[in-house]
């Protein structure tokens, strides 16, 4: 049997559609995966699964979010103006939602699922695959630590932030752990729209560089199984397939007010996998 890796690519907030279609890959269709890496806020649902809930658990834990309970303004550094820490923390996430979705940080680390959570070392300048077993409410937190909304996080003296414009998918972990097929959910607009504004501009070099990153992996993907069909070795001396279900999420990346949003989302990736499914001939 091939080794599969599930990808959990970054996308802010979208990644409750991608649990949605946690909902149907893992309980649904009864797919197994070998490895599971995440990137940004993704690990939210990374740390979900390591701990072994079902699909099913993830994505209603997604269906009651209350985004407004989500919110915190980061009051001491608002003064600094251009020069703030960030806009927003992810206190409430530590307070609230963890717990909520009770997360257990010595369970996540004994975990039997081989897992990776990205995060970038800022002072090394290094791109960081955590194993489940390294992982910490700290680490957690700095998976989604997105420069200027979110603080940077500080451990073992070192500066923690989101990975995202480093990498939005480590295909090239998963590839280096020995996975033949990777398994992709990706929520990241592709459509080519740029907006004005600060916000709108933000998320558009957001979506320059996660997609233009992508982009070069799945080409090197290409080229690779190429030369290993003609006979060569390739790049990565076996043939990897990418199996990818993509989707437009009508959600915002951060700014969402509405429960129901939420709820909608999920659902509307549970159909996407659904009718992904039926395509590809998963069952």
């Amino acid at each position: 049997m091939p080794k599969r890796s599930l990808m959990l690519a970054g996308g802010g907030l979208k990644i409750a559609f991608q649990a949605g279609v946690l909902q149907v890959w893992l309980d649904e269709a009864g797919i197994e995966f070998d490895h599971a890496d995440g990137v940004s806020a993704a690990c939210f649902n990374l740390a979900m699964w390591a701990q072994g809930m079902t699909g099913t658990q993830i994505a209603d834990h997604w269906r009651k979010f209350r985004p407004l309970a989500a919110v915190g303004l980061n009051w001491p550094q608002l003064p600094r103006l251009i020069y703030a820490a960030s806009l927003f923390t992810l206190n409430a996430f530590r307070k609230k939602f963890f717990p909520e979705w009770e997360l257990d940080w010595d369970k996540i680390r004994a975990s039997e699922r081989e897992a990776t959570f990205n995060v970038y070392n800022f002072s090394k300048h290094e791109l960081r695959p955590l194993n489940a077993s390294e992982l910490t409410e700290d680490f957690l937190i700095a998976t989604g630590s997105l420069p200027v909304w979110f603080p940077p996080v500080r451990i073992d003296g070192d500066t923690y932030i989101d990975a995202v414009f480093n990498t939005a998918t480590n295909l090239e972990e998963a590839i280096h752990r020995g996975s033949d097929e990777l398994w992709v959910i990706w929520t990241t607009s592709s459509r080519g729209k740029w907006l004005n504004g600060f916000i709108g501009n933000f998320f558009g070099i957001f979506e320059a560089t996660t997609n233009g990153g992508y982009k070069r992996i799945l080409a090197r993907i290409d080229a690779n199984n190429s030369a290993i069909t003609r006979g060569a070795t390739g790049e990565f001396g076996r043939k990897i397939k990418v199996r990818e279900l993509r989707s437009e999420v009508q959600l915002h990346y951060l700014f969402n007010f509405s429960k129901a949003r939420f709820a909608d989302a999920v659902n509307r990736g549970v159909d996407a996998a659904r009718a992904w499914c039926k395509t590809n001939n998963v069952t």
